[in-house]
């Protein structure tokens, strides 16, 4: 079964747990049944659960001992629950206070159980999913619901997580794919509030650093696995929005001789991804109708249609723009009334991909990898459409197939949720839907495609009925699912898998990797990815990537530098838009830059790789925003356009203009390019060109790169690594997982070392020439 349970907590583990705990208490006026729980993971994870019940109500308080120094206080009637470590107040949701004037405990509301809790002065709290706004979440109210953001920046997600994180030390996990709003103190500061289902289950993870939160979190709901070598190095993104007519690539032949064109250049790169340029679009019914109803006859339209299969294929800009041409009364009518929405997929194949296969193969021997695109929506009118409505295999409302996605009217978003129904979502609540997808998947595999991009997933309707009923709180799980499915087909087939992903509730960072969505080509869309993946980071997903030079619209030369530099110094990078990304299309100054940088990644990637072996270990995504490793100093709480990368690189991109302020924490700093030595902490204005990003190296640190100057990424690049060391640095240690590992080396700065399969040579920190 794909779709077992509206839980993510691992029931294994929940069997394992020490009781603590079971007493009626009161919740506005009802008995509820309290349970609490220890569970087996470390370093103290508290499980509450709350039923409805009978019976009496036990009056009084209750004072439990949870670990030397760690109590939990429940009082019963009205329910609140405070925990202290060491006499501390860590958590409550006792606010039974004169001064305030809310309700200070457990209480139902028409919308569902409502928890408050107590913010401190100060305090940070981090996490619920990938967020465009403000890393720390105080002040902010969050929907943990999944929508389709419609571009960035925006105050919706695509990845929801009923999970966050303070600095006071404790975590909360809600174990459910139902709505919850999660308000950090919108209306009041200090006083946040959680609104939840009206039987729950709720997870205290105390912690000493946030990182064990994190750990805690993938110990109850799946650890991520590493994603195949090959995924770390660059993805060039084949993809025009503007319809085949009017597109750079429109055939496998142009597909290959971008890949020529990067292999020509000396670019190192190894996916190639083809997003929905090959594949078959029908024209839309809804589209057909609404011309009929403007007086256009049947002829007319079948005219049309015939035009959007010649020169559409997968858009329908050209059919539009030849409506405009030919009608441009009738344009002006659909411009202003017909809803511009997304797209679903067919697995056809137009006529300029005939032989996908010789495509794929020629790529291989070039040495990329090749990555494809899919999303879970039929369109009416495909053979895919057909084969799973005559199954009953499509999610439906009142009896027909729908989907929800975001709405265009007169060139205005007019709704994030509309309705429509020229598209079924598959039904990955039924095994036999699954099946049928995986099998589609299977096909593409053996056509030699490597890697899945999970495009959409967020528009099941919430009053969607399904194959095991209907049920609101199936909109955040199906995202889980769709991508779970893929992810497992791939790996099943090629005993390594990575799915490159949109969306997701709870439990997604098991199935990687995401993107931020799509961004437009602003400095405020680029600051807006990046803290869309320090979000996620501290949401658990240990790997996220962007849009490098935005999504939608077209970056000037010094945007699209500015966001190269960041974008491939993130665990993974890819270059993708609906206009011109290739790195050579911004004029010789931006494309030596951009491809010097290019370069600095492939260098790194024996870091890069070590660091997320051990963020695997210790709950430490590779990219994440300062708070996490230095969560006492409270000067970094709001700090989301600085982040570090693994454990001895700070990164301060920048998003306009040549000059910026950055924080480095307690310390001594290197300046990654000059050498400078900076003690911190401390606020440094810093000046850096177009061809520099600020990166500053922590003292002791030792950074391996490879020495293998390669086109696209084998195990090789880790048998000949040079080691930077900067300060005092006695021997050098580095885990790269199924490649090898290297203890305890002594840094020698006079020979070349061979141990093993590896040679290994040290440097003192030099300083660095930027491209």
């Amino acid at each position: 079964m794909y779709c077992k349970s509206f839980r993510a907590i691992n029931d294994e583990l929940k069997a394992r747990s020490r009781q603590l705990l079971s007493v009626n208490v009161l919740i506005s006026g009802l008995t509820y049944r309290l349970k609490v729980l220890q569970l087996p993971v470390e370093p103290i994870v508290i499980g509450i659960e709350l039923r409805e019940s009978k019976g009496p109500i036990e009056e009084g308080e209750v004072k439990l001992e949870i670990a030397p120094g760690v109590m939990l206080t429940v009082c019963t009637s009205p329910l609140r629950l405070t925990v202290t470590r060491n006499g501390s107040v860590v958590f409550t949701n006792n606010l039974l206070t004169p001064q305030h004037y809310g309700r200070g405990y457990f209480h139902l509301l028409d919308d569902g159980l409502h928890m408050p809790i107590l913010i401190n002065p100060g305090e940070g709290v981090y996490g619920v999913g990938e967020w465009f706004g403000r890393v720390n979440r105080v002040g902010q109210r969050l929907e943990v619901y999944v929508v389709d953001p419609a571009g960035l920046p925006n105050d919706k997600t695509y990845v929801a997580y009923p999970f966050y994180w303070s600095t006071a030390g404790y975590g909360l996990l809600i174990d459910t794919y139902c709505r919850v709003v999660m308000d950090f103190g919108s209306r009041y500061l200090g006083v946040g509030e959680i609104v939840m289902p009206r039987e729950v289950d709720l997870y205290l993870i105390l912690f000493n650093r946030p990182n064990e939160a994190i750990k805690a979190l993938w110990e109850l709901t799946g650890y991520p696995e590493i994603p195949p070598l090959w995924s770390f190095g660059v993805w060039y993104s084949l993809w025009r929005d503007a319809g085949y007519v009017y597109s750079t690539y429109r055939t496998q032949d142009d597909v290959v001789k971008f890949a020529e064109e990067v292999r020509r250049r000396g670019l190192p790169g190894d996916v190639i991804h083809i997003d929905p340029i090959y594949t078959r679009r029908p024209f839309r019914e809804s589209l057909r109708l609404f011309l009929l109803r403007l007086g256009l006859s049947e002829s007319e339209v079948k005219e049309l249609v015939r035009y959007h299969e010649e020169n559409g294929r997968w858009s329908f800009r050209p059919v539009l723009d030849y409506i405009k041409s030919k009608w441009p009364d009738k344009f002006e009518v659909i411009f202003r009334e017909y809803p511009m929405t997304g797209q679903g997929c067919t697995f056809e194949w137009h006529g300029g991909f005939p032989r996908p296969t010789e495509m794929t193969a020629r790529l291989h021997e070039l040495g990329f990898k090749v990555s494809l695109w899919v999303n879970p929506y039929a369109p009416v009118g495909s053979r895919w459409f057909s084969e799973l409505n005559e199954k009953g295999l499509l999610v439906k409302v009142k009896g027909k197939p729908m989907v929800e996605m975001p709405a265009w009217i007169n060139g205005s978003l007019v709704d994030y949720r509309y309705l429509i129904t020229d598209f079924g979502a598959v039904d990955f609540t039924n095994d036999e839907a699954c099946r049928m997808y995986a099998d589609k998947i299977k096909e593409l595999l053996n056509l030699g495609i490597d890697a899945i991009k999970t495009d959409y997933g967020e528009g099941v309707p919430e009053q969607g009925e399904y194959y095991i009923g209907a049920d609101p709180c199936i909109h955040n799980l199906y995202p889980v699912i769709y991508n779970k499915v893929i992810y497992e087909t791939i790996k099943e087939t090629r005993d390594e898998a990575i799915v490159w992903g949109r969306s997701g509730g709870l439990g997604i960072h098991r199935y990687p990797i995401r993107w931020t969505g799509d961004p437009d080509s602003t400095p405020r869309g680029m600051a807006a990815s990046l803290r869309g993946v320090l979000s996620m980071a501290t949401s658990g997903v240990m790997y996220a990537s962007v849009d490098i030079g935005g999504y939608s619209g077209t970056p000037t030369p010094e945007l699209y530098v500015r966001w190269a530099q960041m974008g491939l110094l993130l665990s993974h990078s890819r270059f993708h838009g609906t206009t011109e990304r290739e790195p050579w299309s911004y004029g010789d100054e931006a494309y030596r830059i951009v491809s010097g940088f290019i370069r600095l990644r492939y260098s790194l990637i024996p870091y890069i790789y070590s660091q997320v072996v051990k963020g695997l270990r210790t709950g430490m995504p590779l990219v994440r925003p300062l708070v996490m490793d230095y969560p006492d100093d409270e000067s970094v709480r709001d700090i989301d356009d600085e982040y570090m990368f693994g454990e001895a690189m700070l990164v301060a991109p920048l998003f306009t203009g040549d000059e910026r302020t950055i924080y480095l924490p307690e310390g001594v700093w290197y300046d990654y390019w000059s050498g400078e030595v900076i003690r911190g902490p401390t606020t440094v204005r810093v000046k850096a060109p177009l061809n520099r990003i600020p990166i500053y190296v922590k003292d002791g640190a030792a950074i391996p790169y490879t020495r293998v100057k390669a086109l696209y990424l084998t195990p090789e690049v880790f048998h000949d690594l040079s080691v930077e060391a900067y300060g005092d640095v006695e021997t050098f240690s580095a885990d790269f997982g199924g490649y090898g590992r290297l203890e305890g080396v002594r840094v020698n700065y006079d020979k070349v070392q061979v141990i093993g399969d590896f040679k290994v040579s040290f440097t003192k920190a030099p300083r660095h020439e930027p491209p």
